[in-house]
């Protein structure tokens, strides 16, 4: 149950919330449905890549395939890597909170209070993390649903929003597809290739993961279509944290109204364990190239991630700009497919070499 939870928080984390895709427009959602299938595929391909290595987790299998110097470079940079999407996710949470509910505040206060708690949590282990994301998962469930729901009933929803389906054809789709909603959220799931060999039942965790997927994605699909009928492609396209905007638009008879509270509560949460899964790989990785216990780690780590959260852009334009225009391309697909693919080629190599060898000694 755990592992489920983790999975979807992690996915839900800041695709419910931030807005992307928007080659699609109207066909967002049909964008989302077909990344929620491919994403699938994916998690899947990383479960098999896990089995067949052994059930040897990511950093093992690239020093196995790579070697120690080159291994442990490869390593390190997946270090680099993780560490960089906690600190884009927590620089999201500023900016949400600077725009929501403390706007004077600086955000190297949000970004310091967040990054404690993280670090706190990810000091207890992969097991409280887990236990955790039990506890946090159902309302996070629960506010989407509810936010459809007041919305739906306040009337704000516009269902000829949704048209015309296919108006410029399946092309602005596959841009839409590839790589953004590919690489974000369901690419990221890479990480979890660290803790996949860790489980006690390593059988069930590719159920595990197409299930929270399954779920996760749903969720996201909802979320897709609120923004997109209550705001318009327009609208929601110009707006960096759409189903915020959407929220904002409940009224029931004067009572139900500035809910958008719920969709700040949603993120937070979302980013904190997402945050403390990408902290948590990024030290195992440093704790098994370098030999040093990943809990002495914990603090330098957790402020270094603070610090560039902070730095990472000058302003919230820079920040979405270079997450979904360049980040795609320069990390997402090396890390997330070009060298997972490489480790899988190198395991099928040996694998065959050494069934040559055995047929010949027979």
């Amino acid at each position: 149950m755990a592992n489920i939870c983790t999975h979807a928080c992690f996915l839900m984390g800041t695709a419910v919330v931030v807005g992307a895709g928007e080659e699609a427009k109207q066909d967002f959602w049909i964008a989302e449905l077909i990344a929620i299938i491919l994403g699938s595929l994916i998690v899947i391909a990383y479960f098999y890549l896990i089995r067949y290595g052994g059930d040897r987790n990511l950093y093992q299998l690239i020093k196995d395939q790579f070697g120690t110097y080159l291994g442990g470079t490869i390593i390190f940079c997946y270090v680099i890597y993780f560490l960089y999407l906690a600190s884009r996710n927590i620089r999201d949470l500023t900016e949400l909170m600077r725009v929501t509910i403390m706007p004077l505040t600086p955000i190297e206060v949000v970004s310091i209070m967040m990054i404690l708690l993280v670090t706190y949590t990810v000091f207890l282990g992969l097991e409280i993390l887990g236990r955790v994301t039990e506890i946090v998962v159902p309302y996070i469930v629960g506010l989407i649903l509810f936010i459809a729901l007041l919305l739906f009933v306040s009337g704000e929803m516009d269902f000829q929003n949704l048209q015309p389906i296919f108006a410029e054809g399946f092309q602005p789709i596959l841009k839409a597809i590839f790589p953004t909603l590919l690489t974000f959220p369901y690419g990221e799931l890479i990480v979890f290739t660290v803790f996949m060999a860790s489980t006690n039942h390593i059988s069930y965790v590719g159920k595990i993961s197409v299930s929270s997927i399954l779920c996760a994605g749903m969720l996201i699909l909802l979320s897709d279509l609120i923004q997109i009928t209550v705001l318009g492609v327009d609208l929601k396209g110009r707006s960096l944290f759409p189903l915020l905007v959407a929220a904002r638009e409940i009224n029931i008879l004067g009572f139900f109204e500035r809910v958008d509270i719920l969709v700040v509560f949603i993120l937070t949460t979302g980013i904190f364990i997402k945050v403390s899964v990408f902290f948590l790989a990024s030290i195992k990785g440093l704790q098994f190239v370098f030999n040093v216990h990943y809990r002495d780690l914990v603090l330098p780590i957790g402020m270094l991630i603070s610090y560039y959260s902070i730095v990472i852009a000058s302003n919230v334009a820079e920040h979405f700009e270079e997450g979904l225009q360049l980040v795609p391309y320069v990390l997402h697909i090396p890390f997330q497919f070009i060298i997972p693919t490489c480790i899988f080629l190198l395991l099928a190599i040996k694998k065959m070499r050494k069934r040559g060898n055995l047929y010949e000694h027979f």
